[in-house]
């Protein structure tokens, strides 16, 4: 259990919601540090937008080599996220 209060996906209402949903239709969890955010959804979705702009699609290396840098970096750093 989260010690920050967050909005869990079946409480959302309004953006929050759409945002909730859009992640679920991919197939994804909604992890905890998305949940984080629940209370600012629209922190949220410049969150989400800014994190896919730099680290998706920005280079030519494609989307699996740079899923493997950034799994290789945060290992690395011994991120769990």
């Amino acid at each position: 259990m989260a010690w920050i209060g967050t909005i869990r996906p079946e409480q959302a209402e309004g953006e929050l919601a759409a945002i909730y949903s859009k992640l679920q239709q991919r197939g994804k969890p909604i992890s905890n540090v998305v949940q984080a955010y629940s209370l600012k959804p629209p922190l949220l979705r410049s969150a989400r937008d800014f994190s896919h702009a730099v680290t998706f699609g920005g280079s030519s290396l494609g989307r699996r080599k740079e899923e493997l840098i950034a799994t290789a970096v945060a290992a690395q750093l011994r991120c769990r996220y």
